[in-house]
């Protein structure tokens, strides 16, 4: 652990650590930086309201810690002088400039020569070139991936995959009469979810439906807009529900088989004769939360099959909903 990185020394309740290990002692130490601040811009009169939006389209419009902490990896990855490169120590210098901005009204100005034209394979900057960092940290990032990608447990529903795992057990008399309507509907669900995923950069069915978010676009964090995101699912699922609810699709009689249209929705999903028919030209995995959205009739159709009828379907439901990794339907649904 690095005590001057976990810890900014303001007694705030950030934790730190304390050693006595005299390997851990630097054997060199550095000069420090002069951190003393630009003088702050006094004015003779209150602020006002068009002050204040002109201070916070400047701010954000030089909001440059990012760019600068990242340039300041990627120059400390590659030269020779790591940290104490002449890039790394103007950057160093920017960057508290930068940091002390909102108080200042000063902003850090990045000459072209600092931008960092490519990143180590560890920042994991896909808009940019990169290259295997040579350094401890790429070469156990690079370990690390392998690693994780191995004992990953998530994995493309595959031709084959399908093959094995789709259940006749979910067949329900008559539900060849709702497998166009169902088809239908499992198209416009994959298609917005797809949409979904790909606006907030999320690779997975499992980590948008789960909530367990591996990794996402820049342009979202997982602190700020989780909310956002499980609201979204819970609107689309919501939505596949009221298509499942609507008595006049599916069948032109008035009484609609309910386990038959759901067992329709189940076989669009995983028989794999439907593999691949959904999403064409969109290079998009093969989804398979649809016919849960209306899990309390699956679960009733596989009892019925078993011959295990019964009105307290909680221990099932929920052991089927974790192992799904679906949200709560008591809340997507109430």
């Amino acid at each position: 652990p690095h005590p001057s990185e976990c810890s900014g020394g303001d007694l705030d309740g950030a934790g730190y650590f304390v050693s006595w290990d005299s390997e851990l002692v630097p054997p060199l130490q550095s000069e420090p930086m002069d951190y003393t601040p630009a003088p702050i811009e006094q004015l003779d009169h209150d602020v006002t309201i068009e002050e204040v939006e002109e201070y916070f389209v400047k701010f954000m419009l030089n909001d440059s810690l990012g760019i600068i902490a990242d340039s300041h990896t990627a120059f400390a990855d590659s030269k020779p002088g790591k940290a104490m490169s002449p890039e790394c120590l103007e950057l160093a210098r920017l960057f508290s400039i930068a940091v002390d901005f909102p108080k200042t009204g000063v902003p850090a100005v990045i000459p072209p020569n600092l931008y960092a034209k490519e990143c180590p394979d560890f920042m994991e900057k896909p808009d940019k070139s990169s290259y295997p960092s040579n350094n401890v940290i790429g070469k156990l990032f690079r370990e690390v991936k392998e690693l994780a990608y191995a004992s990953s447990s998530i994995r493309k529903f595959t031709l084959e995959m399908a093959r094995q795992s789709y259940d006749p057990e979910m067949e329900v008399d008559g539900f060849e009469e709702y497998v166009d309507d169902a088809f239908y509907h499992k198209g416009n669900y994959d298609y917005k979810l797809g949409n979904m995923m790909e606006y907030y950069g999320i690779n997975t069915e499992a980590e948008i439906l789960s909530g367990c978010i591996m990794k996402m676009s820049k342009s979202f964090t997982k602190k700020r807009d989780s909310d956002s995101i499980t609201r979204a699912v819970k609107s689309l699922r919501k939505e596949a529900r009221n298509w499942f609810n609507d008595k006049g699709s599916g069948s032109d009689s008035e009484a609609v088989d309910e386990y038959a249209k759901a067992s329709a929705w189940y076989h669009v999903t995983y028989h794999p004769s439907y593999w691949g028919c959904y999403n064409e030209g969109l290079n998009r995995d093969h989804y398979l939360s649809f016919p849960w959205c209306v899990y309390d009739k699956l679960i009733q159709i596989k009892k019925k099959k078993r011959g295990r009828i019964t009105d307290n379907m909680s221990t099932l439901e929920d052991h089927l909903t974790r192992g799904l990794y679906l949200i709560n339907p008591t809340q997507i649904f109430s």
